[in-house]
C-alpha cells in the first residue's frame, strides 16, 4: 500500500457532478475521498469520526453552511484546526478569500486535474 492510499480527503462542495468528477480523479490517484454537500454535513462527519482527514477541499459558496462559516468553526475547534484546507472556487475575489480564511492554498474552478493533484500533494500531510 503506497503512502497516498491511506490519506483521506474531505471534499466539501454543493455541486454533485463536481464531487463525482473530483472524487473519481482522487480515487484514481489512491486517495480515500469523503464527500459533503455543505459545511454543515462536513462538520457532522468530522464530529462523528475519530480519524480525521489529511486535507479538506472546500468550496466557499454553498447552501446550508458556506465555506467561510465552516472554516470559522473549524479554526475554533482544537481537534480540527490543524487540518489543511484548499479552497476550490470560481469567485473572482479568491485570493482575498483565501487569506481571510487562512487556507493553505486555492484552486480555481473549472479545476485542472494536474494543478489540483500537485496542490494536494504539496499540502496533504
Amino acid at each position: 500500500m503506497d503512502n497516498q492510499s491511506s490519506k483521506t480527503i474531505l471534499l466539501v462542495d454543493d455541486d454533485d457532478s463536481f464531487r463525482v468528477l473530483v472524487s473519481h480523479l482522487l480515487k484514481r490517484e489512491g486517495y480515500n475521498v469523503v464527500n459533503a454537500a455543505n459545511g454543515y454535513d462536513a462538520l457532522e462527519y468530522l464530529k462523528k469520526n475519530p480519524i480525521l482527514p489529511s486535507l479538506i477541499l472546500l468550496d466557499l459558496r454553498m447552501p446550508v453552511m458556506d465555506g467561510w462559516h465552516f472554516r470559522t468553526i473549524q479554526k475554533a475547534d482544537p481537534r480540527l484546526n490543524s487540518i489543511p484546507v484548499i479552497v476550490i472556487t470560481s469567485l473572482n475575489t479568491m485570493e482575498d478569500d483565501v487569506v481571510s480564511i487562512q487556507a493553505a492554498a486555492y484552486c480555481r474552478k473549472p479545476i485542472e486535474g494536474d494543478i489540483l493533484l500537485k496542490t494536494i500533494r504539496d499540502h496533504c500531510s
